[in-house]
């Protein structure tokens, strides 16, 4: 029996854990440089809306899913990210009785340093790694996903 135990506790660094590691080191890097950029929001959960947030604007209810999070929670923070003037909520052309959030002026600037920093970081790994290994890995990573 003890054995056993021995034998699952050694087992404890897999695949999951370096990938979540190395996701963790990715949101890590992107909200501090968007911080130091000037885009501060980045430092708190409310900066993870903005993920899944782009120039044409996402229907609350499809942001509440994509998020996985409680339809209060994503109005939580939303509401966060407009009283900074990052988005705001407009009625939705698809749905008369729900709401689309969108990026202001603001928030489109926030979007194209935030491809930037992606950018920038995609860069960073790229020499750390080598082309190779970096190209095997972007598409290891997306058979993955896929």
């Amino acid at each position: 029996m003890v054995k056993h135990l021995d034998d699952d506790l050694a087992s404890i660094d897999h695949i999951g854990l370096a990938l979540w590691r190395a996701a963790h080191d990715w949101r890590h890097r992107m909200r501090e440089e968007l911080a130091a950029r000037g885009y501060p929001w980045h430092q708190s959960a409310a900066g993870e809306v903005l993920a899944h947030l782009g120039p044409s604007g996402i229907s609350q209810a499809l942001l509440t899913e994509r998020m996985g999070l409680s339809k209060q929670a994503v109005q939580q923070l939303v509401d966060q990210l407009e009283a900074q003037g990052v988005v705001d909520r407009v009625p939705d052309p698809a749905d008369g009785r729900a709401k689309r959030i969108v990026l202001t002026e603001l928030g489109l600037r926030d979007f194209a340093e935030r491809n930037k920093v992606k950018r920038l970081i995609e860069s960073q790994y790229r020499d750390r790694l080598g082309p190779e290994a970096f190209a095997a890995l972007a598409a290891a990573l997306a058979r993955l996903a896929g």
